[in-house]
Order: structure tokens, then C-alpha cells, then sequence
């Protein structure tokens, strides 16, 4: 028969030494979270907009952009040149003639003005392309924001469950001095309340990751300190489908990119067209005349020959026309890709809605009245110790399933909101 020193000695073994103290570590971290600096999401995502280096990033690519519309309608470099003839020959170094030019290319009629329309367009896709990382950065600090009260809900959960296994225990240790339960009692007992601290060591775990995610977001040191400010909570979707698909239509930078790439295609069509016009070039000097003490001033004016078939214009202007179908494709994709990225986000906020509609209306009521009625019953002798630690199970589940589904109700929220 097990005696009560053996109880003594089983709740001596290592491996459970080693679960109190985990979990005494994780109870002395709890307090240090108070000193951490808690942030709301709407600061979370103003400081990663702020900070984050992949936006400093596309600004710099806004700047390019820019200055490349300033070289598109500036003039190529003139140059100035300097010829000398008659060298090398018997005729005496009066009769040497040189010349001295300045000459400039002035390029196609319209050639400047339709690339510095292209570059426009190009510095167009640039804002929207940044616009478009600052929206999948705040979709992501959101998620993490939203991942890290999850965590910290979590915890706050599982220390009150983890309190009342231990008062569980202990009932049951003070019925088996009496003789009025079994020590396999005890052991569940033990079993509940270790799975408890190894759910909350896991919890603590996540925490960390979600928090190095979200410092990383908001280009912070990994481990500073960081605790949500906001609480998480349900608040009930309100938008209809057509509208959020409206919505998403009309203001996604994804697709403001993608229209912008088939207007600079046709642009770039016309760029192409207006090369098969003559490129001119002029140039002016003074020209040193044999057997005059003056110089002349000579010039030049040249036209090139693009219309010639052997010039490569024919296959520009046929590149250019390629470029503007693939554009065009690219954006009834993008529209598509929108559309049922919109779609299958409202389908699974609908479908996490309905299960935390279930937990908050039954559920979580339902089950702390279950865990209420079998401590009473067992201290009554009513029921035994395994129907009362089976009911401490179901009362976890539904508690961390319920922040679970929670958590995926917000996140479908996120995917809806920046949905591209």
C-alpha cells in the first residue's frame, strides 16, 4: 500500500523539480513585463512607417525616380572638337589648316518630351509601389501586434488555470491523508497541472518570438522590452463583401501600380514611334583659311536616317507594343489576385466570427459553471477525481481555443484590410 512518504518522495523526483522551477522562472518574469513599455497598435504601426528600412528604402527609389525625369528632358552633353589638316604634307605650315567646333545633338521632334512623360510615369509607379510596402508593413505589425496579445492573454489564462490545478491538488492531497482518494488521484492531479506549466512555457515562448517580430517591425532592439497597451476583443465585422471588394478596387497601390505600368507601356509605345523621326545635330566654329589673316566660321547640320530598314526602329516599336500587352495582362491578374484575396479573407473572418460568436454566447459561461459545479461535487464525494480533472481539461480548452479563435478572427480582419 502507498504510504504518504511516498508521496513525499515522488514529488521530490528531478523531472518535476525541473517543472517548478521553469515555471517559478516564468512567474519571475511576469512582474518584469510591468516595466515593460506598452505600446498601443496605432503606435506600433506609426513607429514602423517611421522606421522601418524597407520604406526608407522605396523612398530612395522615389528619389531616382525623380531625378530621372530631369535627365529624360535634358540634352545630351555638347561637345566641342578641334581639327587639324595638311599635317605630314610639303606644303609649308601656313597652308595647315585647323578648325575648332562646338556641336550639339538636339534629337527627334518630341523625343524629349514623350520620355520625360514615361519618366513621370515611372516616378508614379515609384509612390505607389512605396505605398504599397506601407501597406503590407502595417498588415504585418498589426499581425504581430495582434499575435502578442494573443500571448499575453494566453499566459493570463494559463496562470489562473495553473492556480486552480494547484488548488486541485491540494484538496486532493488533504482527501488521501484522509483515506477519501486515491493516489492516482494525486498523480492526475500532478499530470493536469505540469501540462498547464509546459502550455505556459510554450505561451512564454511564443511571446518572445512575437515580440522580437515586432521590434524587428519597428527597427528596435530584439529584446527591448514591449507589452500591448490595447486589449484583445471582439468587435463585430460590419462591412459587407461588395463594398470591401469596392473599397479594395478603388484604392489598393497594387492595382494604382499596375494601371500605371499600362499607361507607361503606351507611352513607351510612342517613345518608340517618334525614334523613326530624324535625330538632328548642329555645330558651329571658326575655321583657320589658308592665306587669310582672319578666321571663317564654318557650321554643320546633320539629320540621322532611322527610317532606313536596316535600323533597328521597326523592332523597338514592336517591343514597345509586347510591353504594353504584358502590362495589361499583369493588371487583370493583379485585379484578379485582389479579388479573391479580398474574398477568401472575408470568408475566414466570417467563419472565425461565428466561432467566437459561439464562444462568447455559450461556450465560456457553460464551462467556468462546469468547473464551478465538479469542485463542489467532488468536496461533496459526488463525483471522483477523474471526472473532476477531465472537467479542468475541457475548461483549458475552451479557454485557449476561445483566444485561439480570437486571434484568427483578427488576423482575417488584417488580411481583409491590406488585402493586395
Amino acid at each position: 500500500m502507498i504510504q504518504q512518504s511516498d508521496i513525499a518522495n515522488w514529488s521530490h523526483r528531478p523531472w518535476t523539480s525541473l517543472v517548478c522551477i521553469s515555471v517559478c522562472a516564468w512567474l519571475v518574469c511576469l512582474p518584469s513585463r510591468a516595466r515593460s513599455e506598452a505600446l498601443t497598435l496605432d503606435s506600433c504601426v506609426v513607429r514602423t512607417l517611421a522606421n522601418n528600412p524597407a520604406l526608407r528604402a522605396a523612398d530612395h527609389d522615389i528619389n531616382a525616380a525623380r531625378a530621372r525625369v530631369g535627365q529624360a528632358g535634358a540634352f545630351e552633353a555638347p561637345s566641342l572638337s578641334y581639327e587639324a589638316g595638311k599635317l605630314g604634307t610639303p606644303v609649308s605650315r601656313d597652308e595647315h589648316e585647323t578648325s575648332v567646333r562646338l556641336s550639339q545633338e538636339l534629337g527627334a521632334p518630341g523625343a524629349r518630351g514623350r520620355a520625360k512623360t514615361v519618366a513621370r510615369t515611372e516616378l508614379a509607379i515609384a509612390e505607389a509601389t512605396r505605398a504599397s510596402v506601407a501597406l503590407k508593413l502595417r498588415g504585418d505589425a498589426t499581425r504581430a501586434y495582434r499575435r502578442l496579445q494573443a500571448d499575453a492573454l494566453s499566459l493570463h489564462r494559463l496562470e489562473s488555470l495553473r492556480r486552480t490545478a494547484l488548488d486541485f491538488e491540494q484538496m486532493v492531497s488533504a482527501r488521501l491523508r484522509t483515506g477519501g482518494a486515491r493516489y492516482l488521484d494525486v498523480l492526475r492531479a500532478r499530470s493536469e497541472r505540469a501540462r498547464i506549466e509546459n502550455d505556459a512555457l510554450e505561451g512564454l515562448r511564443a511571446l518572445r518570438e512575437d515580440r522580437r517580430a515586432l521590434n524587428a517591425l519597428m527597427a528596435r532592439g530584439p529584446e527591448e522590452p514591449l507589452e500591448p497597451a490595447d486589449s484583445l476583443v471582439y468587435v463585430p465585422l460590419a462591412d459587407s463583401l461588395q463594398s470591401l471588394l469596392t473599397t479594395a478596387m478603388a484604392d489598393r497601390p497594387r492595382l494604382r501600380a499596375a494601371q500605371l505600368e499600362v499607361e507607361r507601356g503606351g507611352s513607351q509605345v510612342w517613345l518608340a514611334r517618334s525614334g523613326r523621326m530624324p535625330s538632328t545635330s548642329v555645330s558651329a566654329g571658326l575655321d583657320r583659311v589658308p592665306g587669310s589673316d582672319s578666321p571663317g566660321i564654318g557650321g554643320e547640320i546633320s539629320f540621322t536616317l532611322p527610317f532606313a530598314p536596316w535600323t533597328d526602329r521597326r523592332s523597338r516599336i514592336a517591343e514597345a507594343h509586347a510591353s504594353s500587352s504584358s502590362a495589361s495582362a499583369r493588371l487583370e491578374a493583379s485585379r484578379r489576385e485582389v479579388d479573391l484575396a479580398v474574398r477568401n479573407a472575408f470568408e475566414a473572418a466570417r467563419s472565425a466570427e461565428q466561432q467566437v460568436q459561439q464562444f462568447d454566447r455559450v461556450l465560456l459561461a457553460d464551462a467556468a459553471d462546469a468547473i464551478r459545479t465538479a469542485t463542489q461535487n467532488y468536496q461533496a464525494g459526488q463525483i471522483d477525481g477523474l471526472e473532476l480533472f477531465e472537467t479542468l481539461r475541457t475548461f483549458r480548452s475552451i479557454e485557449l481555443e476561445y483566444i485561439r479563435a480570437l486571434l484568427n478572427y483578427e488576423l482575417a480582419l488584417t488580411d481583409l484590410s491590406v488585402a493586395e
